[in-house]
């Protein structure tokens, strides 16, 4: 069986929960494939009409007027009924499972649809249908509310809810933002352009050694991955002063491709905004968390990021905002992320354009595993940008309110609940002091007073305690071992707060962890308390000094999912560096995410006992699948896969030759189709995992005991992330299938990756590197020519690393050279490449001065080919990749050889980094 909750019972008929919304039963014995929705399982029977809810009823249409209809299908869905459907003259809106769709068409239509011989049902879709829980709970007090209303027509259903009473604040990007009584909101469902209503909430935030020693970034970095080809978006309050020059210290402004400032705009009757640009001035939670993802560190690596060159984009959503109306009944007047645009695919959209292939968001709404429209917008806009992976924190609301001393289940945030984004819970970080400015003399308040002792960090020396969970939240941790377990220190613990698993349809929440206690991050340089003379004049307030006494000026502590998720957005784009750097790829988010899984450690002592027991082996509702380890995921000893696409009943077969003596671990990972609010499974295209034994045994994707996969089980029909681990594979060769159990709206991509101790291949793999020592960070270990070429100096910088080959810059006559033997395969496709960097002090626009020649030379040392030519010309303010095929030396054996050549004067610099022969 496959692990996570099982998901709501299976009832007979449609029903909200109360009594306002309830569905009478239709059936006490139903057959055939239920149809889920988030009201609850249905299960259609032949000539039943939809049922109805009293006010919430489908109002009457005319034979030729279009409105919206559920039609079922027999089983999984073929493509050719699909286009059955079509041609009948329905309109494809969404997916709801099992194997249906919610169509457009009208009555006429309906009939003829209901002629096809693979359809099940046809029936009206119910505006209870329309209608989220959190809403329903609203609507059932009694009590006005204010609601998020999504529309098919913007403009109709403004004035057709405006014609119920309601109060319509904001219209934008396909929403309403209404204020209305009970009796209203059930007339705004049951509008024919209204497609879902939920209750309104503003996205909160979800507020070194982690990055480097727990995660292992430090070990990737050796191998020169270290974000380099990358550039990573960052949507928070702010960053710094606003500015490229004022951001951070430690994130210069070479490698900021821009800074967006989305500011908030008003909803009369519900709120004003004040907009005040990019500028981090309140909770400093902006910088905190774009330098985890990619600051460069201070001078003692204090607070460097995994990706420590990655480029960064940052949005700015945060602004003052005075409540009013309504909603300052819900809300006090303060700093919220009101930038966020209704339409979260805009946001994505223009980091996109910006060029990052990673979003990290540290941000979300507490919804308890529900599936929300804005998980839904972030599944749509990964789905159809299969290249960037998406990062979201999972939330804090982790608590043990029965107090049996275990963090329950069930608390995970949205848009963490999306399917195809990156959903980051907190572990424990650990470091080996937790320092203080000892020249700071104010007295932290609050929940800090007690830790500190009414101290200072001067007082305390410059070394501050750290709290337990429960001094802090004795209401949340009531009991033990919680109660009295530190904060941090224990790298293999959980952060108590970190929300938790599964999602409501029983997906496997969250996806991976990362440190989330006490983490060193960047301090915002706005209104620091005591470092500054004036508090902010907005609120009067200091920006919040983090947890405990900060470092110093630069640096201070944050707790919170906000800190884990930047951290593993960090380790993202490290691994998609690798896959760039090693194989030449531009890996697929699904990619990344299946190497982020499948490299995973599994925590050993998640329910915070003090004993490294494993209790909860993976996968579970705490860490998901394990905190990532960069090491593991950039070792280049798992083979990948990207899959082209599988449609229902298709299947595609990999095989490995596997050696006895480690585990094999085979994942699967694929951008799913976004799915409907109205279902209760949010799993559209439906793939499977299996792995057969060199002895047949089929292992099923997610049949888990233990840590490992069990024999038997069921396939997995919840999760589009699929593991198989087997702990002591028998050698031989075993087989990994992908099959396509359900995928309406196909074909649908995937992405496999498999580790273990593979055996020999027939020949080089893709991407198999053949250069020793590519990047240059062990020195001249495999190079021949003029080694001392090879520098780790900062007068430039390097792509990968901290070395590169800087050829020539004499400014004189003179020629250098770095050459490498290699064997190239006689199968295969090889190739020959390099990034380069050229500055010059030549002012020439037309005479190529100083040359770097890409050449090939027999084993003799005869050249023969010139396979490229760069020059003064060439100037390049970053490095760019050249890359040149070597088919015509297969099966010799070769040099490869840069040579720079200069002129009498004036210098050229070509600095040669991340050098690579590959056979595909």
């Amino acid at each position: 069986m496959g692990v996570g909750k099982s998901g709501r019972a299976v009832v007979a008929a449609a029903a909200l929960l109360g009594t306002a919304l309830s569905v009478p039963a239709a059936h006490a014995a139903p057959s055939g494939p239920p149809i889920r929705l988030i009201t609850g399982d249905f299960y259609p029977q032949p000539s039943q009409a939809a049922p109805a809810v009293p006010g919430l009823h489908a109002n009457a249409v005319g034979d030729n007027d279009a409105t919206s209809y559920l039609v079922q299908f027999s089983g999984p869905v073929q493509a050719q009924w699909v286009g059955s459907l079509q041609a009948a003259g329905a309109q494809i809106v969404e997916y709801l499972p099992d194997f249906a769709f919610k169509v457009r068409m009208t009555p006429a239509q309906a009939r003829q649809a209901e002629k096809l011989a693979e359809v099940r049902w046809v029936g009206r879709f119910q505006p209870a249908w329309k209608v989220d829980k959190a809403a329903k709970r609203k609507i059932d007090s009694g009590k006005p509310g204010v609601y998020k209303v999504k529309a098919t027509n913007l403009t109709a259903a403004k004035t057709s809810t405006e014609q119920t009473g309601a109060v319509v604040t904001k219209a934008a990007d396909s929403t309403l933002l209404v204020a209305a009584e009970p009796s209203q909101v059930t007339k705004i469902a049951g509008l024919d352009e209204v497609s879902w209503v939920e209750e309104f909430r503003i996205p909160i935030k979800h507020n070194e050694s982690a990055a480097g020693v727990i995660m292992r970034g430090d070990v990737a970095s050796t191998r020169g991955y270290d974000g380099s080809t990358q550039t990573v978006a960052v949507a928070d309050t702010g960053l710094g002063g606003g500015t490229k020059t004022t951001a951070h210290a430690d994130v210069p402004q070479e490698r900021i491709t821009a800074i967006r400032d989305w500011a908030s705009t008003s909803a009369a009757g519900c709120y004003t905004a004040k907009p005040d640009g990019a500028k981090d001035v309140d909770s400093g939670h902006g910088t905190h968390t774009a330098v985890s993802v990619v600051g460069g560190g201070d001078a003692n690596g204090l607070g460097k990021a995994a990706a420590y060159k990655a480029k960064l984009v940052f949005q700015a959503v945060e602004d003052y905002i005075d409540m009013t109306g309504a909603c300052a009944a819900q809300y006090p007047d303060g700093y919220y992320l009101l930038g966020l645009p209704d339409d979260l695919t805009s946001l994505f959209q223009h980091a996109y354009t910006d060029g990052a292939r990673i979003h990290s968001n540290s941000w979300g709404s507490s919804d308890a595993g529900a599936y929300t429209d804005n998980a839904r917008q972030a599944d749509a806009f990964a789905n159809s940008h299969k290249d960037m992976l998406i990062t979201f924190s999972a939330g804090n609301d982790g608590v043990d309110a029965n107090s049996d001393g275990v963090v329950d289940s069930d608390s995970m945030g949205s848009p963490a609940t999306g399917k195809n984004v990156l959903s980051v819970g907190a572990s424990e970080n650990k470091r080996s002091s937790w320092t203080c400015d000892s020249a700071l003399t104010y007295v932290a308040t609050g929940k800090e007073t007690p830790t500190v002792g009414g101290k200072s960090c001067k007082d305390l020396g410059g070394t501050q305690p750290l709290p337990t969970w429960g001094a802090w939240w004795p209401d949340n941790y009531p009991a033990e071992p919680l109660k009295s377990d530190v904060q941090a220190g224990n790298d293999q613990q959980m952060a108590v707060f970190s929300s938790r698993g599964p999602t409501d349809d029983g997906r496997i929440k969250p996806d991976v962890v990362a440190p989330g206690s006490w983490i060193v991050s960047g301090y915002s340089d706005m209104y620091q308390q005591q470092y500054d003379s004036a508090a902010n004049p907005q609120n009067g307030g200091w920006q919040h000094d983090g947890y405990g006494y900060p470092v110093n000026s630069k640096y201070k502590y944050f707790s919170g999912t906000s800190m884990s998720n930047p951290l593993a957005a960090g380790g993202a784009a490290v691994i998609r560096d690798f896959y760039k750097k090693k194989y030449t790829l531009d890996a697929s988010s699904a990619l990344v995410k299946a190497t982020m899984i499948n490299s995973a450690d599994d925590l050993l002592d998640e329910n915070n006992d003090g004993a490294d027991d494993n209790d909860f082996p993976v996968p579970n509702v705490h860490e998901g699948w394990g905190r990532v380890n960069l090491d593991r995921a950039t070792d280049a000893s798992a083979k990948y896969v990207e899959g082209t696409g599988l449609s229902t009943n298709g299947v595609t077969e990999y095989s490995h030759t596997v050696a006895a003596g480690q585990p094999l671990k085979v994942s699967l990972a694929y951008t799913d189709k976004e799915a409907s609010t109205t279902a209760a499974v949010s799993l559209v295209n439906d793939l499977d995992l299996e792995v057969v034994a060199p002895n047949g045994t089929v292992y099923r994707g997610n049949v888990f005991a233990g840590g490992w996969t069990q024999t038997g089980g069921s396939a997995d029909r919840r999760n589009n992330v699929e593991n198989v681990y087997i702990q002591n594979p028998a050698a031989g060769t075993w087989k990994v299938r992908v099959k396509g159990f359900n995928v309406p709206q196909g074909p649908q991509t995937y992405a496999v990756v498999a580790r273990a101790s593979f055996g020999t291949d027939p020949g080089p793999g893709p991407g198999t590197q053949l250069l020793a020592n590519p990047g240059f960070e062990s020195g001249a270990t495999g190079w021949t020519g003029t080694t001392a070429a090879i520098t780790n100096s900062t007068a430039r910088p390097a792509h990968g690393g901290s070395y590169y080959a800087a050829l020539g810059g004499n400014g004189s006559t003179s020629t250098e050279n770095l050459d490498q033997q290699v064997a190239v395969p006689a199968t295969g496709t090889p190739s020959v490449s390099y990034w380069v960097r050229i500055d010059t002090a030549e002012t020439t626009t037309r005479t190529q001065y100083d040359k770097l020649q890409l050449q090939v030379l027999n084993s003799s040392g005869a050249v023969l080919a010139t396979l490229g030519t760069l020059s003064n010309l060439d100037k390049y303010a970053s490095y760019v990749q050249k890359t040149f095929d070597l088919s015509a030396y297969k099966g010799q054996t070769i040099r490869v050889r840069w040579q720079a050549s200069e002129d009498t004067s004036l210098q050229t610099t070509f600095a040669v980094d991340d050098t690579a022969v590959t056979v595909s």
